[in-house]
């Protein structure tokens, strides 16, 4: 629950999949939220439960693709076995993602493939037999950025002292670097977010046709197409919408690939270079 912000709209919403047990405290931190629950296992006590918390139940497997249909759903997933319980965990992320409003976020966790009490396992030839999925963690970085999601946020769940592990200095001088005490975390709590923070915020100040616009006007005269046809198009929009300057310098900043296009739009609508 760290990872959830203490502003949530009223009108936010959230999925919960299998993890009953984050109803309670998400229902503290959302207290207006729309939330549901994701289920294979549905039962009356589940319902019960679910209803005490005004929380809106669905069944379905996940895991086989009984996700909700509707794109751009909900505020926050959250997943936590994802990445360690899916058939294919790509397929898994990219469906969430698209469950994902502009500025949503994935809550999930993993089980640390580089964690001390492991390796020492392996090197003992115990290797774990149970189905859940282990990763390293620039692993799950390059997954969640190839299932399309931007910003990636770590925080350790399960931690040892390094007192426990006298040879920790042993992994050390094998070529294990320890960063940000990797080696001693066996559980890291991931939060995967569908857009970086600034452009979170852009997205949050006026709507998606009003950006659909903006961004196309903006590529318009970047492409040489109607310029000033555009330019005039352009200051009408912000005229209407009360799109302000510093809003709109880092839309331009944000959509507009070449740095020359940029300045011509700045000096077209007499911004300084500030």
């Amino acid at each position: 629950m760290q990872f959830v912000p203490p502003n949530f709209s009223a009108d936010a919403t959230a999925l919960v999949i299998e993890s009953e047990k984050y109803l309670p405290p998400l229902r503290e931190k959302m207290p207006a939220a729309k939330i549901i629950l994701l289920t294979s296992e549905p039962s009356s006590y589940l319902e019960k439960f679910c209803a005490s918390l005004n929380v809106d139940v669905m069944t379905g497997d996940y895991l086989r693709g009984a996700l909700p249909t509707e794109p751009k759903s909900f505020d926050a997933v959250i997943a936590d076995d994802c990445l360690t319980n899916s058939l294919d965990t790509y397929a898994t992320l990219a469906d969430i993602n698209r469950l994902l409003k502009d500025a949503g976020f994935l809550l999930t966790q993993f089980f640390n493939a580089r964690f001390i009490g492991m390796l020492e396992s392996l090197r003992r030839g115990q290797f774990p037999t149970q189905e859940k999925k282990f990763w390293a963690k620039w692993d799950v970085v390059k997954l969640l950025h190839d299932a399309v999601y931007k910003e990636i946020h770590f925080l350790p769940y399960e931690k040892v002292d390094a007192k426990n592990f006298p040879n920790l200095g042993e992994w050390l001088n094998f070529g294990f670097d320890n960063f940000s005490d990797d080696l001693l975390t066996k559980i890291w709590l991931v939060k995967a977010c569908k857009c970086e923070a600034e452009v979170v915020a852009l997205k949050e100040f006026f709507s998606a046709d009003v950006r659909a616009e903006l961004s196309r006007r903006l590529h318009r005269i970047e492409y040489g197409i109607d310029v000033d046809e555009n330019i005039s198009k352009l200051r009408e929009l912000c005229t209407r919408e009360n799109i302000f300057e510093y809003y709109l310098r880092d839309f331009i900043a944000q959509v507009v690939c070449h740095a020359d296009a940029r300045q011509f739009i700045l000096t077209s609508l007499n911004f300084d270079e500030r």
